[in-house]
This record gives C-alpha cells, sequence and structure tokens, in this order.
C-alpha cells in the first residue's frame, strides 16, 4: 500500500490527556476569555447593539458551537446560548437539565439550566437587563426562538449580527493557534492509524472507526471521518462519503479521505488517497500532481497582505492542466467553517469582492481535483 503520509509532528508536541492534579477538560486562560469578550463588546458597540444572544447547535460533529465555544468554551450537544451583557459576567444556558453538570466542568463561564425554553429563558435575563433596546443575535437562531423574542420582548430590535461576530474569529491568538497545532497533530495520528491498519477484507465503515479511536486515544475529539472506496481502474465515486458504505476493502482500490480530529473544537484537516496493495494508476498520479502543484502554488502566495485573487491566480494552474475541482479550493477554519469560501475563477457560482488575508488566520488547501 503506498500513500502520501502526513508530515510528522513536530518533536514534543503536546497530548490533550491532562496529568495527575490538572484540570480534567482543557481550558483557554482568563486573559484569553478576557480578550474574547472584550473584542465582543467593542463589536457590540460598533454594531448598536445593547445585549448579544449566541446560539449554537450540535450540527457538524458539534462545530456548529463555535460561536458559543468562542466565549464559553463549550462544545455542547444540544441548543445552547450565551448570554453577553455590555458589563458583567456572560451566562452560558445548557439545553438539557442533566448536561449541565458537565457544562459546568468544561465551560469557562457561570453556566445555568436554559430551562423548558431556552430562547424565553434568555428573554427573561434581557428583559431584566435594562428597558427596551437592540438585542443583537449571532448564528442561525431557530424561527420559533426568533419569534418567541419578539413576543416576550415588546420594544426591542432584534438585529443579526453574526457577520460582525464572526470576523473576531479570523485572526487566531496564540493559545488558539496552540490549539490548532494540536488538532494537526492529531489528525496527522488519525490518517496515520488508518493507513498503518487498512487491510484488504475490512468494511469502509471499519476504516471511520480506525479514525475516530486514534482522535480519542490521542486525546482529541473526532470531527470528520469522510471516507469512500473504489477500484482506482473502475472507479465509481470521486468524492469522500459522509455517510460510509458497507463496501469491502479489495486490493488495488484507491481510498479516498477527509479527514479531521480536534483539540476540542480545533481541528486539523486532511484530504488523502490511499492506494490498497497498489500504485497509483497513470490517471491518479496525474490527479495527485497537479493537486500538489496547485497546493504548493496557493500555499505560496498565502501572506498577510495577499488576497483571495492572488490564490485564483494561483489555481490556475489546475485548467491549465485540462482538469477542474469538484469542492472548494480554499476555506477559514477553525472552529468550523469560516470566510473566505474560494473555488477558482472557472468554477465560482457567483463573484465576491477580494477577500485580504491577515496575520494569524487559518485556513484549508484543498484542491479535489477531478
Amino acid at each position: 500500500m503506498t500513500d502520501p503520509r502526513p508530515s510528522p509532528a513536530p518533536a514534543g508536541a503536546p497530548a490533550m490527556v491532562p496529568s495527575a492534579g490538572e484540570a480534567r477538560y482543557p481550558r483557554f486562560s482568563s486573559a484569553e476569555f478576557a480578550r474574547r469578550f472584550d473584542a465582543a463588546r467593542a463589536m457590540m458597540a460598533r454594531e448598536g447593539v445593547d445585549i448579544l444572544a449566541v446560539y449554537g447547535t450540535s450540527a457538524i460533529a458539534r462545530h456548529n458551537q463555535a460561536d458559543v465555544h468562542y466565549l464559553s468554551g463549550f462544545l455542547g450537544n444540544r441548543n445552547n446560548y450565551v448570554v453577553l451583557p455590555p458589563r458583567g459576567d456572560p451566562i452560558l444556558f445548557a439545553q438539557s437539565h442533566n448536561h449541565v453538570p458537565n457544562a459546568r466542568e468544561v465551560a469557562g463561564i457561570e453556566t445555568r439550566w436554559g430551562g423548558v425554553s431556552s430562547a424565553r429563558t434568555v428573554a427573561q435575563v434581557v428583559r431584566a437587563s435594562r428597558g427596551p433596546g437592540t438585542l443583537g443575535y449571532v448564528g442561525p437562531v431557530p424561527v420559533h426562538d426568533y419569534l418567541a423574542w419578539r413576543g416576550e420582548l415588546p420594544g426591542w430590535e432584534l438585529r443579526d449580527v453574526t457577520g460582525p461576530f464572526r470576523r473576531l474569529r479570523l485572526r487566531k491568538s496564540a493559545e488558539e493557534l496552540e490549539w490548532l497545532r494540536r488538532g494537526a497533530a492529531l489528525t496527522d495520528a488519525a490518517i496515520t492509524h488508518l493507513i498503518d491498519n487498512v487491510t484488504p477484507g475490512m468494511r469502509e465503515y471499519e476504516l471511520g472507526a480506525l479514525v475516530e479511536e486514534a482522535a480519542l486515544r490521542g486525546g482529541g475529539l473526532p470531527h470528520l471521518a469522510y471516507i469512500s472506496s473504489t477500484p482506482q481502474n473502475a472507479s465509481d465515486v470521486c468524492v469522500p462519503r459522509q455517510n460510509l458504505s458497507d463496501r469491502t476493502i479489495q486490493p488495488g482500490d484507491v481510498i479516498n479521505t477527509e479527514i479531521s480530529a480536534s483539540c476540542w473544537g480545533y481541528s486539523g484537516q486532511l484530504h488523502r488517497p490511499i492506494f490498497v496493495r497498489t500504485e497509483p494508476n497513470p490517471l491518479y498520479r496525474t490527479l495527485w500532481d497537479v493537486a500538489l502543484e496547485a497546493y504548493t502554488r496557493c500555499c505560496a502566495v498565502l501572506r498577510a497582505g495577499a488576497t483571495t485573487e492572488d490564490v485564483l491566480d494561483a489555481a490556475e494552474v489546475i485548467h491549465a492542466r485540462g482538469l477542474t475541482i469538484n469542492d472548494g479550493l480554499l476555506h477559514g477554519f477553525g472552529i468550523g467553517l469560516l470566510p473566505p469560501s474560494v473555488r477558482t475563477r472557472r468554477t465560482v457560482q457567483e463573484p465576491h469582492a477580494p477577500f485580504v488575508f491577515e496575520q494569524d488566520m487559518c485556513v484549508v488547501v484543498q484542491p479535489n481535483v477531478v
């Protein structure tokens, strides 16, 4: 079996298993949370918002809790809110009563049960904070929650500030960068474990178990284990499956992967083909060579002050070689998907203004060449 392995993790890469006497869960420092609260309140002032309600859901392996996590450190399994007043401490409202004890162990802020309706509980806190004003909300707030606020908060304006809030998350702090490095090391370990243990006769879904086992054994969390298998000489699938099948792995297969493991939400990401007891055939070798060339060119232009136009220029090599892509080319990352979202000039669905990259942003470059 041949594979393009990830680079080894740096020597001394930290494990996410706390030693005796340490906290049971990793947590950002008080100074890091204070920085985030200050940034959020500055955004509130700019947007004319008097109090902020941040919503999260457990979709995409809990990564749709990213906004809640940013202010609380909690990745929940239900719909949760954080309320941030202009002064004083924020409050995390966990939806399920039996989830509150663990939320209090994990979160870095005051945590309460959200009650039968977290939206109404949030409205009570908002109403008690001051007279009518502007409630800013972040995230895909369910319509019934929004309507509950309309009924519970007469005289209040409701304003969507998801975009401005998420822009706060684009540039990573030193602590966030360290967590991303840990997530990258966990992701390397996950795909290495898959490569070392996949054998003909296994079912495709067993490969996902290998990925998740490595993430959990490393003290991290599984995020993505998208995997598809097909004979490389008679390929009938070109993207990794989000739902793994019971297909039996055979010699001569190519296994396409999209793998992420996280340090409590801060993930690495790898897209790698694995060839089972065979070398890549000429077509797959060409696809790999063009993908690697595009990846290298895109990474070479990424720097503070560069724009997505520079990335689009670099990606033109894909089309110059007579190929195209079947997914995004580049996206912001950590936690979850962030701006920008870039395809290529010939595959873009609608034009967008150039995006300027800044120091300490994190992106995934993924030329899925077909």
